[in-house]
């Protein structure tokens, strides 16, 4: 496709960075001293209006069913105070969510939603789709397969209303799969920023190469290349180029790269508007991912596929979050809001303003068998981590044939990042001895680990001459197994065992 020259200036000078970096010239220290700088030893400040009434349905396990409650309020901008995480703080990942929109939303695509995004004047929600199997848009001369729409990368953004409608849709065809999505207001239009000149596949998706900038226009129907859409090049010769937008502290992050090989970038946003391509921070991604937002100095990413045979509930949807100073990611919790839900695969991720602060929006294609529908929660507590309790979750097991010691020690784990911590101490119900490779239980899906992991345990010292160690093993479908061949009839235990997840 013919793009537009004028818009593929950028620095060459710039080269991927391996590892967390600061790269700031003078110029950009200077406006970060005179705006204050967003290290965690600083308070992040906030620049934009927002319009967006808290959430307030509470869901625990399941969706809520209440009614639909306010999204945003009539267009407000400036009337609300500026408010940002303090210094230190992230989203509260520990506490129950709320749903936006009391229900699961059509959009006007049978297919997943990919990401969100919010207007900050208005409030009003935007959301990607590829284009559903079948349709034919008003210049085409027939429908187009769903198979077809893939390989190009063929998209539909929603203008979502508070209570859930869609109020009016564009077109953007060859641009990408949808996963980066940011909205600014400039001049009383939202602008999407997305990612653009997807190059075609023989299957599957296709991925933008580029950042597009383009006016959102109700009906409109356009195609990647084409006059209407802005096309940043920040990182040439890479694929899978995703944006996410954060106007509250005027910066733009970029990641590339699929799945868990990736990289982010963050830019400060007027300098990445006049094509200064110099990133502030560079750092690698970890894990697959389904949507990822900049908010601050954090960037925050969201993996999990649906429920299937290989993914069961509570299924395996994670939170992963990054300090963007350091590059280090300082949190990866397990995300167990709404687990009821049909489908229930991780999509959007996105950060807007509401009267009470920040909040972090997420989101879950739902409904099996389709059309797909769309949830999206909030949370809007949030935690500078210290103090941090995760508390103990009790294990499954047989107690026919286990008795622990005393309540304290019942099969229990908890988990801190990517590690799991074993608790029991267990005697056979029936006094018989123990058994060399015996099943004692089995883990849930969502901390089994990819690989047999070892651990040591412990035996009482009753009647044992010998060693007062056991050897345990996970294995990957969950066992926990006891490996010992002495026929040890007394209590064995795992106080202080743990493996990676």
């Amino acid at each position: 496709m013919i793009l537009q020259g004028g818009f593929h200036t950028y620095d060459r000078s710039f080269r991927p960075q391996t590892g967390p970096r600061l790269v700031e010239g003078c110029a950009a220290r200077r406006r970060r001293v005179l705006d204050m700088s967003l290290t965690r030893r600083t308070v992040l400040t906030a620049a934009a209006a927002a319009a967006a009434a808290p959430a307030i349905a509470p869901v625990g396990t399941a969706q809520a069913t209440g009614p639909g409650v306010p999204l945003a309020a009539e267009p407000v901008a400036e009337s609300l105070p500026a408010a940002g995480l303090a210094a230190g703080h992230r989203f509260d990942l520990r506490v129950e969510p709320v749903d936006l929109f009391g229900k699961e939303v059509r959009l006007t695509q049978g297919r997943v939603h990919q990401q969100v995004a919010f207007d900050p004047v208005t409030g009003l929600a935007y959301v990607t789709q590829v284009i559903s199997d079948g349709r034919q848009l008003a210049d085409e001369p027939a429908p187009v397969p769903g198979a077809e729409r893939d390989r190009r990368g063929d998209l539909c953004v929603n203008e979502v209303a508070p209570d859930g409608t869609v109020r009016a849709v564009m077109y953007l065809r060859r641009v990408g799969h949808g996963g980066g999505l940011g909205v600014e207001h400039v001049d009383g239009r939202p602008w999407l920023w997305l990612e653009t000149d997807a190059d075609p596949v023989t299957s599957g998706f296709a991925h933008g190469k580029r950042i597009g900038r383009v006016a959102f226009t109700p009906d409109a129907v356009v195609d990647a290349g084409s006059g209407p859409i802005e096309v940043f090049d920040p990182v040439p010769e890479h694929s899978a180029v995703t944006p996410s937008l954060d106007v509250v502290h005027g910066r733009i992050g970029v990641r590339t790269g699929t799945s868990g090989a990736g990289e982010y970038r963050v830019y400060d946003l007027d300098a990445f508007k006049r094509r200064v391509f110099t990133p502030l921070y560079t750092f690698p991604a970890m894990y697959r991912t389904q949507s990822w937002c900049l908010y601050g100095d954090l960037v925050l990413q969201n993996e999990g596929a649906a429920y299937g045979a290989d993914n069961p509930r509570p299924g395996n949807s994670w939170w992963n979050v990054y300090d963007v100073t350091t590059g280090l990611m300082i949190e990866r919790r397990f995300n167990a809001t709404a687990l009821d839900l049909s489908h229930r695969e991780t999509e959007s991720l996105t950060v807007r303003q509401t009267p009470d602060g920040p909040q972090l929006v997420f989101g879950f294609a739902t409904q099996e068998p389709g059309p797909r529908r769309m949830a999206l929660y909030g949370i809007t507590s949030t935690t500078d981590g210290t103090g941090d309790h995760v508390p103990w979750t009790n294990l499954d097991y047989d107690s026919t044939l286990y008795t622990p010691n005393s309540g304290n020690y019942v099969p229990q784990y908890r988990q801190l990042g990517n590690r799991i911590d074993l608790h029991l101490r267990l005697s056979r119900a029936d006094g018989t001895p123990w058994t060399n490779g015996e099943k004692i239980l089995t883990l849930p899906p969502h901390i089994r680990p990819n690989r047999t992991q070892g651990m040591v345990g412990q035996v009482s010292g009753s009647g044992v001459s010998d060693s007062l160690t056991v050897r345990w093993e996970v294995l990957t479908d969950g066992s926990l197994v006891l490996f010992d061949q002495r026929g040890l009839t007394s209590w064995i235990g795992l106080d202080a065992g743990f493996f990676t997840s």
